[in-house]
């Protein structure tokens, strides 16, 4: 089993596209919780980004989105295993179809720890290229739907 322990929560990353890594270990210990009650996770992946902020603040709620099937179930479990579950919630959806699906919930603060590869060369396996790889058109769906 390949697991990351953190403070206060461990994270099972086994099977996991994308590891824990620097990037979302940052965004998860700097981004300001100031006056923050609700959070965004775009892209959740294992969880790691709204598991330190539900670690970090006790009064917040996060809902946590992943577009890939077996990161959404990864996150989920990594949430129910965590002391902070009551304020986590995973969702198995796209943020398009999930900001199509909810069009009147607002977040004090969205998270992202994005794909970033563009127009580079693209792994066997998809679930790789769900997690690293993107368009120009999804930076742009990001904005707008933000």
């Amino acid at each position: 089993m390949s697991l990351f322990h953190f403070k206060e929560f461990v994270i099972d990353q086994e099977n996991c596209p994308m590891k824990i890594n620097t990037d979302g270990v940052l965004l998860g210990a700097s981004a300001s919780l100031a006056k923050v009650k609700t959070v965004l996770d775009i892209g959740t992946g294992t969880g790691v980004i709204a598991l330190m902020l539900a670690q970090r603040s006790h009064d917040i709620l996060v809902d946590a989105i992943d577009i890939d099937h077996l990161a959404f179930e990864k996150a989920n479990v990594n949430f129910e295993n965590s002391l902070f579950h009551q304020q986590l919630k995973a969702h198995h959806h796209s943020f398009l179809e999930y900001f199509d699906l909810n069009p009147s919930k607002k977040y004090d603060l969205i998270v992202t720890n994005p794909p970033y590869f563009l127009n580079a060369l693209k792994s066997p396996k998809a679930s790789n290229n769900i997690s690293k790889h993107t368009t120009e058109q999804f930076f742009i769906d990001l904005i707008s739907k933000s």
